[in-house]
């Protein structure tokens, strides 16, 4: 189950995914995506607390870093916060600075790819995608941060929140490091 912090906006649409969450025993990836007015320190708490996976960005570490007490240091953040709320994986993404990866007691860093920005919409959510698709398909955790690196830089080369997406342009991606 993917979810978000925007969606929890509205009570009804955060009653129906609480409801969901409690009764599954499905994965639980929450993508935070803190923007003011909707950046909730309660609902933000309650999602951590339901999830195996968080993502967010390193904008979003700050306020969350200080709503919860957590080190200084982003990887140190990474770690308190997968002890504090039982995540199995916790992601920080820099853009095109990488991402860390904290996974089963390990953090792995990612350089990132510098493209020429076309549109940034949607290279957050298209990471995670890339991020999931490689990691419950078995990839080892540093082919699963590479590709979806490579994955939101290639949309975000593109206009749109919805490129459609060209294989061959992500390995080209891949191919030229940092």
């Amino acid at each position: 189950i993917i979810f978000g912090s925007l969606a929890q906006r509205d009570e009804r649409t955060r009653s129906t995914l609480r409801e969901l969450l409690e009764k599954s025993r499905a994965d639980r990836v929450f993508d935070v995506n803190l923007r003011p007015p909707y950046d909730s320190r309660e609902i933000v708490e309650a999602s951590l607390r339901d999830s195996t996976v968080v993502k967010l960005n390193g904008e979003e570490l700050r306020p969350i870093g200080e709503w919860f007490g957590l080190p200084s240091g982003e990887r140190a953040a990474l770690r308190s916060l997968a002890d504090e709320f039982g995540c199995e994986t916790v992601c920080v993404t820099r853009g095109d600075r990488g991402a860390s990866l904290f996974h089963h007691d390990e953090i792995i860093d990612h350089p990132g790819y510098r493209v020429d920005v076309a549109d940034a919409v949607g290279a957050g959510d298209a990471f995670l995608a890339g991020l999931l698709s490689r990691m419950y398909s078995g990839a080892d955790p540093m082919e699963a941060l590479d590709f979806a690196n490579a994955l939101g830089a290639d949309v975000a080369t593109q206009p749109g929140a919805t490129p459609v997406h060209d294989q061959r342009a992500i390995e080209a991606i891949r191919e030229r490091r940092g």
